[in-house]
């Protein structure tokens, strides 16, 4: 990201906490974090406090107020986005910066992950209707078929399951996106095996002719995946780091999802096409050639994974805390947020905008019982008043 006197795109930090843990952290925001202005609400169980940051400073900031055991011990982080903002806020420096770090914290992040890696019935038909499509496309020899299939095809999302569960620590999140892919995957090879068996009753030229490119040494979009080169691995390589970024600037772009597909799907679907029609016709050519579709399948695989945890190593991204201690935590705090901290606090301020120790510590000490009470006004008996009190 290029940043030269733009407007700063901003982001919205919503933080809960306890009434006895909000001082220590107003000041750690104020003070560490260099907030020039922050919102602090008072609710019947815990305080929240709000304020805006730069969009390139969300991983840093999330990290920091996790260090301190915000999110993770007690209370909440929520962030959220900004749309626009008004006035508009100008970077203080006109240098140019490149930002090697993550645009999205990362529980962005692994929410975005989890959601694309998740196992649906969208998840299943799409993955079916890009098979049938890719072995429609190999069948024809017809490369606007198949980048058809590359566009409806969902395995994007699994993959990024795996590298960001191995990179975050996520054992359930690492299980969950192999587990999917190897069912998508699968679904592939069994529409590639049945698209085997129907096609020849459809077209019956069709064995005659993949044999003879095979013996002709013809290269088709079937012959052309009976193995992999150089250039296949610098595909999967570059799919891989590019997935890994879309996903991180919180943009998981159809095209890139593209690269991926077209790592995997049509080599899933040629395994089964061309194992099925080589037992059928006795070929061991065709068997051959989706033996070496497998081999380019593992090894797309493979490499895309391994290219994805090696960006988002290099996109700075690291573990997430435990996810199991925090709810613990969070529970306990509204528990006593109920009890034992509500009836210790004074009265509160109304809510208001901070922006040094000072004006803090000032607000703080403030109480009905300092505000000066207003004197009651003495006002003249009216005629009638007077009239009444003569009669009596």
């Amino acid at each position: 990201m290029l940043v030269l006197g733009a407007a700063t795109l901003l982001k919205q930090v919503q933080i809960v906490v306890p009434y006895d843990k909000t001082e220590p952290v107003f000041g750690f925001i104020v003070d560490n974090l260099n907030v020039k202005n922050v919102l602090r609400f008072a609710t019947d169980t815990a305080h929240i406090l709000q304020f805006r940051i730069a969009d390139d400073t969300v991983l840093e900031t999330v990290e920091k107020l996790k260090s301190r055991g915000v999110g993770v011990e007690y209370g909440f982080i929520d962030i959220m986005d900004l749309r626009t903002s008004l006035p508009r806020e100008a970077d203080e420096t006109s240098e140019k910066r490149i930002q090697r770090e993550a645009a999205l914290a990362v529980e962005e992040i692994y929410d975005n992950v989890r959601k694309q890696a998740s196992l649906s019935f969208d998840f299943i038909a799409f993955v079916v209707l890009a098979a049938v499509m890719a072995g429609f496309g190999l069948a024809q020899n017809n490369v606007t078929v198949i980048v058809a299939s590359m566009l409806l095809s969902p395995l994007m999302g699994p993959m990024l399951g795996v590298a960001l569960g191995y990179v975050v620590g996520d054992h359930q999140l690492f299980v969950k996106g192999t587990r999917n892919e190897l069912i998508a995957l699968g679904l592939s090879f069994a529409v590639g095996a049945i698209m085997a068996l129907l096609l020849p009753l459809v077209y019956p030229p069709l064995i005659s002719t993949i044999t003879s490119d095979i013996d002709g040494g013809i290269l088709t979009e079937i012959t052309r995946r009976a193995g992999f080169n150089a250039i296949d691995v610098g595909i999967a390589i570059f799919s891989g780091a590019a997935v890994a970024v879309s996903v991180t600037r919180g943009d998981m772009s159809t095209l890139v999802g593209v690269a991926i597909s077209a790592a995997l799907m049509p080599p899933a679907v040629n395994v089964g096409l061309m194992i099925v029609l080589g037992l059928v016709s006795s070929s061991g050519a065709m068997v051959q050639i989706g033996v070496g579709s497998l081999m380019l399948l593992v090894m797309n695989i493979v490499i895309i994974d391994i290219a994805a945890i090696i960006m988002f190593r290099i996109k700075k991204l690291t573990t997430i805390a435990d996810k199991s201690a925090t709810w613990k935590a969070v529970t306990q705090f509204q528990k006593t947020g109920t009890t034992t901290l509500y009836h210790n606090v004074p009265a509160q301020v109304p809510a208001q905008a901070i922006e040094t120790p000072s004006e803090r510590k000032s607000a703080a000490s403030f109480t009905p019982a300092q505000a000066t009470p207003e004197k009651p006004s003495k006002e003249k008996p009216s005629q009638e008043d007077e009239t009444s009190t003569k009669s009596g």
